[in-house]
Order: structure tokens, then C-alpha cells, then sequence
């Protein structure tokens, strides 16, 4: 769906009416975020809905706005003038999304034919607030592709050569392929790379600061793009899906392709980096195997007890060079633990931080953004597990699944040294089956609002 800023001849125009306003016999029992097509005319439809009083009812219009347009193939729409228009515009643009690459030409003949792109004015919406909404469009869009391509499409090297289509005059880009990995001594990183033959990459993104640095940023994110398990062997169900391992990846590259976007709204002195970790987790010759060990690069050494626990091993490496290349920050996202998932269902993710300010933070942004967190506690004695019964300085794993997320954050935060966040987005991902780039407002929205 496209924003444009001129009203044309519309197939589709949105109304509002008080809550306290009887509407008319079409409007009677009208909810708070419910969209109802009141006339159908020969050239364009009206549709109504209680205006909004908060911006989560705006959202809920967007999206149905959305829902309601696909099924009346409405290619241009019309909203008139409410309050919370920016959020009824992006909840509406990336509703309308849909993933037409894989699909036959005949199919996608079709479905252009039936809806093209299609084009969404809101009354009321300023140029800034424009400005955003297309940029975190931007950003949501690219994390969804990347998350949505299966994995004979998207692996390590492909996904580098996406990011490094992001390089522009005011974005960096830098990959490092598996002899850098090895030579910043990423044993853990290698170690979940070794059993497929594509190898490893370390994504590296710069958007450097206007006027003098004062702050660094650093993004870190889970890019395993496909997890069979290793030799801690998935079922065959539990396989399946497992193309979205990346999606803390497609949340961080959708972020700072959004920011890019939207540089001069990003404060002054604010410099913002995006580490990805990339690697296949196969099963091989070279594979990790459980019982392995494994040096990683802050030093400290890891038994692999389960290698399906590949994400924490990845996301260790990335953090400890996030830490060490000056971050005064770090944020990272994963589709980390299943447990998660029971937790907390696929709508909320689930926070763990170090420091209060940046828990703060972090909540105010994703209330923005119109996505839910949930911190969880870094309940310290929870590490024991990973302490005993080891050669090494950790296991990755006590293969118990009691308080396992909580215990993966505290495998993490070893390797962190800074003010740290660790966004436990499994579940968020992917919704019915169709990729949702969460993550990428929630990051967008902290980064604009450090002024």
C-alpha cells in the first residue's frame, strides 16, 4: 500500500462518527475499531467507523480499513480527518501487505489485475508524520520479505547481499565473511556455521551520527536462517517455519533501513550500528556436536550440551563485538526459546534488561509503535544450571525448560558490558502464517526519541 499526500477519485472513503452519535441505522452498535461498509456506489463505496480515541483504536481501524478493501478490491482509499492519523495510516499500509514473489506469473497476474497497488490518503496526516510512516513502511516491508523467502532463497550469503543493498551515502555496510569471523576469534559463531557448507556472516551496519557522537546504538540480531536443530534434531513439525529464525535479523535490517530512511529525524550526536550473525545451523561432518566445547570471543568457553541452543551461541560472539567496538548501548532481538511462547503468546515479546532507563525506554517506544513487551526478571541464581556439571565456563543448555528464557537472557548478558536489552520476539515473527516484521517499530521509535 502506498501513501500519497493528493486525494484522488476514491474506490473507497472512510467516515467517522462519535461514539455518543447514533450514526444512523447503518452505524447502530458500532465497535471501537470495526469498519462497516455503509453504501456501495456505482463508482466508489463509503464505509464508517466510531472515531478513535486513542491510537491502538486507530490502529484497529487501519487494519480493518485494509482487510475490507481487499475484499471490495478497492485500489484507491480515502480517510477523512481524525485524530491519531499516522497511526491509522501505518497499521493500514502494513496490513495491506502480501507476498506475491513465489507465486506462479499467472497468479500474480491475477491478483495485480484484481487489487494493484493500492493508494491510501488520511486527512490530517502532516508532511513529517508522512515522512515517518513511509520510512518505518520502508523498513517493515524489507523485514518481512526477508523473513517471509525460504530458506533455498535466503541463507547467510544472500541475506549479507541484501544488507549490503542498504548501502547508501549515509548507511554502511560491512560483511565479514568466515576467515574475519575466525580471525576476531568468533569460535561460537564458527562453531553453528561448521555444519553447512555456506559458512558464516558477521553483518556490520553503520548510520554514523550527525554532528559530534555522543551516543553509539548497537543493534544485535539472531540471523540463523534455517535451524534444523544440529544433531539435537527438530521434528519434523517442530522444523517446519524454521525459515523466521532470522527475524531478530529482519527486524534489525528493516530498523536501520527505516532509519536510513529517516536520518534527519534521528537526534544529533546519535550514531546507530546493526550487528547480524548469520549462519545455517545443519547437520554435517563438521557439524558441533553435543558435548563439543567451544572458545568465544570475549574469551570465555562454552560446552554446546544442545545444539538446537544455537541462537544464545551466535548472539554471544555478535554482542561481545557490539561491547568491544564502543556500543554505549545494546539491543538485541531473537526468536530465542519456545518457552517464550507459552509465556507470553505470539503478540508480546518478552524483555529482559540491565538497566532500568533503558527498560523505560524500550516499553515507551514499542507502546509507540503499537507493539507489546513484557519484561521477564534476570533472576541471576537461574544461571546455575549453566555452571555445573561442566569442563567449561558455561553450558549452553541445562535441558531443563523450567524458566529457560529467563536463563537464556542470563547466558547472554555474559557477554555483554554495556547497558543491555534482550527482545525475546519467538512467536512475533511470523502471525497466521504470514511475516510480520515486529520488531523494526519498537527499535525505529526508541532510536527517534533519544533527542
Amino acid at each position: 500500500m502506498q501513501l500519497t499526500t493528493q486525494p484522488q477519485s476514491p474506490d473507497l472513503t472512510l467516515h467517522f462518527a462519535a461514539s455518543t452519535d447514533a450514526a444512523g441505522r447503518l452505524g447502530r452498535g458500532l465497535k471501537p475499531g470495526e469498519v462497516r461498509l455503509s453504501t456501495r456506489g456505482e463508482e466508489s463505496d463509503e464505509a464508517l467507523a466510531l472515531a478513535p480515541t486513542n491510537a491502538a483504536d486507530a490502529r484497529e481501524v487501519g487494519r480493518a480499513l485494509a482487510e475490507l478493501a481487499r475484499k471490495l478490491s478497492a485500489k484507491s482509499l480515502r480517510v477523512e480527518a481524525c485524530e491519531f492519523p499516522a497511526a491509522l495510516a501505518s497499521a493500514a499500509a502494513v496490513a495491506g501487505w502480501q507476498d506475491r514473489r513465489y507465486k506462479g506469473q499467472a497468479a500474480q497476474d491475477e491478483e495485480t489485475e484484481s487489487t494493484g497497488e493500492m493508494q491510501l490518503h488520511v486527512s490530517g496526516l502532516s508532511a513529517e508524520e508522512q515522512q515517518r510512516t513511509e520510512g518505518l513502511l520502508r523498513g517493515v516491508t524489507f523485514a518481512r520479505e526477508l523473513t517471509s523467502a525460504p530458506a533455498n532463497v535466503l541463507n547467510p550469503a544472500t541475506l549479507a547481499r541484501e544488507a549490503r543493498g542498504l548501502a547508501s551515502e549515509h548507511l554502511q555496510v560491512e560483511i565479514w565473511d568466515e576467515s574475519d569471523i575466525q580471525a576476531r576469534g568468533m569460535g561460537l559463531l564458527l562453531a553453528v556455521a561448521a555444519g553447512s557448507d555456506l559458512g558464516p556472516r558477521l553483518i556490520r551496519l553503520t548510520l554514523p551520527a550527525r554532528g559530534e557522537k555522543r551516543r553509539v546504538i548497537a543493534l544485535v540480531g539472531k540471523g540463523i536462517t534455517f535451524d534444523t536443530g544440529g544433531y539435537s534434531l527438530k521434528t519434523s513439525a517442530g522444523m517446519y517455519g524454521m525459515k523466521n529464525d532470522m527475524g531478530g535479523a529482519a527486524a534489525v535490517l528493516g530498523a536501520m533501513a527505516a532509519l536510513a530512511e529517516l536520518r534527519e529525524q534521528v537526534p544529533e550526536g546519535v550514531e546507530v550500528r546493526a550487528y547480524v550473525a548469520a549462519a545455517e545451523n545443519m547437520v554435517g561432518p563438521r557439524a558441533m556436536r553435543p558435548g563439543d566445547i567451544y572458545r568465544a570471543a570475549n574469551g570465555k568457553t562454552v560446552e554446546v550440551t544442545n545444539t538446537d541452543a544455537e541462537g544464545r551461541l551466535v548472539l554471544g560472539d555478535a554482542l561481545t563485538v557490539a561491547c568491544d567496538e564502543g556500543a554505549t548501548e545494546v539491543i538485541d532481538l531473537a526468536t530465542l526459546t519456545g518457552v517464550k511462547v507459552s509465556a507470553l503468546g505470539n503478540d508480546m515479546a518478552a524483555l529482559f534488561c540491565n538497566d532500568r532507563a533503558l527498560a523505560a525506554g524500550l516499553e515507551q517506544a514499542a507502546e509507540s509503535a503499537g507493539e507489546m513487551v513484557w519484561e521477564l526478571p534476570l533472576h541471576r541464581p537461574y544461571l546455575r544450571g549453566y555452571q555445573k556439571n561442566t569442563l567449561a565456563d558455561l553450558k549452553n543448555s541445562d535441558m531443563q525448560p523450567a524458566g529457560a528464557s529467563i536463563k537464556a537472557a542470563l547466558f547472554l548478558q555474559e557477554f555483554v558490558t554495556r547497558p543491555w536489552a534482550h527482545l525475546d520476539i519467538a512467536g512475533n515473527a511470523e502471525k497466521d502464517s504470514v511475516a510480520t516484521g515486529w520488531g523494526v517499530g519498537t527499535l525505529v521509535e526508541y532510536v527517534l526519541a533519544q533527542g
